[in-house]
């Protein structure tokens, strides 16, 4: 009998993963360089951890309320562009 490895991705959810990332990539083009550069940040997307406000005002010389700002700026923006790019069809791969 065979089972399967919980730890391994079934090959459909990596390659959804995969798109999506991409999805999120294009959507992320509609950003200015600095709503980009703190997305990235805030978020962890580079593939290190999450940064606080403080941390990431620090790094870019700008206060955590700047920052906040600008964040709130660009998540609008992604959130009004993201209906159009279809990435609501990803939602059961972001629990």
């Amino acid at each position: 009998e065979v089972t399967a490895d919980p730890k391994v991705e079934c090959p459909e959810v990596s390659i959804n993963k995969q798109l999506m990332r991409r999805h999120i990539r294009n959507l992320l083009s509609i950003l200015t360089p600095k709503e980009r550069k703190i997305i990235r940040y805030r978020y962890g997307m580079d593939g290190g951890k999450c940064h606080s406000l403080s941390e990431v005002g620090e790094t870019l010389g700008l206060s955590k309320e700047r920052i906040r700002q600008v964040e709130n700026r660009a998540i609008d923006k992604l959130r009004k562009c993201s209906e159009s790019h279809g990435l609501a069809a990803y939602s059961h791969l972001l629990m």
